[in-house]
């Protein structure tokens, strides 16, 4: 049966329709709304007949569920409109407040209570209140369901409830998002969900039309007379109910249900009798059996979209932690690398030409000698360091333009790397004092470079009384004293990196080349002063320069505007070199053997991210391998 045969098989049912499209609320919900209400209007002593032990009772449960905002306030509201019996409502309030709703305290004055509905708008409210510590909560919410006995005995009068069973209707609205209804569906195994209807609050078919309130619904309650004990039984018509009944018992003695469908016949009888009352009947017919069963679908229906949303977003927030954490071990291992890098910069700048082997164990620890073959690649790469030619017995390294044997420099208190180290400070020191005890002749003589050796000697000369030197031939009135200088610093550059990096690519196609390996571009600008990384991202966002290939770690580019990049893309290198693997590789081998076909580190791991790319283990024991999806797209 269909929504629109539901809606249109009695006029109650239309009305119903009615007030959910005249308030644009969703019509299912509005329903479950008038049934609850429904419910919680006939009193404690109408109850199901005992087909299978004793009586039931017709105390309700609906959770009515949507995304933040679904609209559970607005059927709610259009419900009350539909079914305007005087019903007593409470909030919330701790399992002995449940109790405490129908027996107030003894003072003078204060009617008992025997039937009202609990609200809970937002189910955070309920969730809140069940976890507390010694929470009863959640099994005086299941007792209530099935009408049994509610409360606790204390040692104190004053603070004793207790509700007898069948003396009371008890009915709960339940507002929810689907990723907030684990306080539910934890409690699978005790019953909780399954004691309720679920009812959405959205209506993907809601029409637009505007249409007028119709005449709510007939609250009067059927005639009944109870029987001798003062219960009013509801009759079941259809005798195939009955047997349903029994054959749904022996089912679940057998263990042949599922868990979520435990109590599915005995909420469908809820759902039955409550329809009769609607439609003022006190015995259930065969349309409101078979109504019944179309209600039921709707509610698991809609209780199976709960459980796989609430999983898709268990399965986000797991997926969101794994992320942040590979994220923070990411950050670890990159700190870590660097290190590395800099310690054998280090070692090789201070100590000279150096072994693999011995960098290696000059590192210490093993998660930065674990690195090392991947901070040596990089550094190649960069143009950093270089493996020494010519050696026939291992793989030797030392820092790029040094020509100094393995060991000390010869003169360690000198800094080769330092442009105006200490040898220009002895030199600008002589300068000085020249300036200060010699006449300077009409055109003075100048060196513009002094060796380590005559910078010192010159030092040394300084502070003795020959340091002014007369010509044999002249005056000594008129003695001259050459000039010792040394060449100005390049003066800073005025241009950006992406500047200089255009101009250069300029000069190279007004020379006839159009094509270009990265590694001599990146020297030249070196050489005037810009950083490696300034000039990368310069050449990256170059519209003058494409990537044609790579060979090994070099990258040749090809010059022009308009060009097209024309290799393999990193996520298609990555995937393919993965595969070929055939199973889990370290991550520092995968870097390394990026690096070796032209890739970064950072193009290597944020290839990794787009190409969906399993990975397990942390910090430096991180291991890659190709997921499953990728290789079946490869396939």
């Amino acid at each position: 049966m269909s929504s629109d045969e539901f809606f249109n098989a009695t006029t109650e049912l239309q009305t119903i329709r009615q007030w959910a499209r005249a308030r644009y609320a969703a019509e299912w919900a509005v329903f479950g709304g008038v049934l609850l209400r429904v419910a919680a209007t006939t009193g404690p002593e109408v109850q199901l007949p005992g087909v299978i032990g004793g009586r039931a009772s017709l105390n309700l449960l609906c959770a009515f569920v949507a995304p933040s905002g679904g609209g559970k306030g607005i059927s709610d509201k259009v419900a009350r409109l539909a079914w305007p019996a005087p019903i007593v409502e409470r909030p919330i309030g701790s399992g002995e407040g449940i109790a405490a709703t129908f027996v107030p305290p003894k003072k003078e004055g204060v009617e008992p209570i025997t039937k009202a509905i609990i609200n809970v708008p937002e189910i955070d409210t309920l969730a809140g209140i069940a976890s507390r510590q010694g929470s009863i909560l959640l099994a005086q919410l299941k007792s209530a369901a099935m009408g049994e006995q509610l409360g606790q005995a204390n040692s104190s009068e004053a603070t004793t409830r207790i509700v007898p069973a069948h003396t009371y209707r008890l009915c709960m609205s339940v507002g929810a998002q689907p990723a907030h209804t684990g306080v539910l569906f934890n409690d699978t195994t005790g019953g909780t969900p399954q004691r309720f209807l679920w009812f959405l609050t959205t209506d993907p078919d809601m029409p637009s039309d505007v249409t007028p309130d119709p005449e709510p619904l007939n609250s009067r309650l059927p005639f009944w007379r109870p029987d001798a004990d003062g219960v009013i039984e509801i009759g079941y018509g259809p005798p195939e109910i009955t047997e349903m009944i029994i054959g749904a018992h022996i089912a679940r003695q057998r263990g042949q249900e599922d868990a979520l469908d435990g109590h599915a016949m005995l909420t469908r009888l809820k759902v039955a009798a409550c329809l009769a009352i609607l439609h003022h009947r006190i015995v259930v017919s065969e349309l409101d059996w078979q109504l019944s069963g179309v209600v039921m679908e709707v509610s698991n229906r809609t209780r199976d979209w709960v459980v796989a949303e609430s999983k898709k977003v268990a399965r986000q927030k797991v997926r969101d932690r794994a992320l942040a954490r590979a994220a923070g071990d990411e950050v670890y291992d990159q700190r870590l690398l660097d290190r590395v890098r800099n310690s054998v910069t280090k070692m090789l700048d201070r100590d000279g030409e150096q072994s693999s082997s011995e960098l290696r164990r000059r590192l210490g620890k093993r998660d930065k000698r674990d690195l090392f073959d991947q901070a040596v690649a990089e550094l190649e790469h960069e143009g950093m360091i270089e493996q020494v030619p010519g050696k026939e017995r291992g793989i030797r390294f030392r820092i790029v333009g040094h020509r100094d044997q393995p060991g000390h420099p010869p003169f360690p208190q000198v800094s080769d790397g330092d442009q105006l180290g200490h040898r220009d400070q002895i030199q600008a020191s002589a300068d000085t004092t020249h300036a200060a005890t010699a006449e300077f002749s009409a055109e003075p003589e100048f060196s513009t470079y002094i060796s380590r050796s005559e910078t010192l000697n010159q030092s040394s000369a300084l502070n003795s009384e020959e340091s002014i030197h007369a010509d044999e031939t002249a005056d000594s009135a008129t003695s001259k004293s050459p000039l010792h200088a040394v060449a100005d610093p390049t003066p800073p550059t005025t241009m950006t990196a992406r500047q200089w990096i255009d101009a250069h690519v300029s000069k190279i196609l007004d020379g006839g080349e159009n094509t270009v390996e990265s590694l001599e571009v990146y020297e030249a600008g070196k050489a005037a002063g810009y950083k490696l990384d300034n000039l990368r991202q310069a050449a990256k966002s170059s519209s003058l320069i494409s990537v044609a290939a790579r060979k090994g770690s070099v990258t040749v580019w090809n010059l022009g505007a308009g060009g097209q990049n024309t290799i393999v893309s990193a996520e298609e290198w990555l995937t393919g070199w993965l595969r070929s693997t055939g199973g889990w590789v370290k991550a520092a081998d995968v870097y390394a053997a990026g690096l070796a076909a032209g890739y970064g580190r950072d193009t290597v791991k944020s290839a990794s991210v787009r190409a969906d790319v399993d990975k397990r283990g942390q910090s430096i024991a991180t291991e890659w391998s190709v997921a499953p999806a990728v290789v079946e797209r490869g396939a």
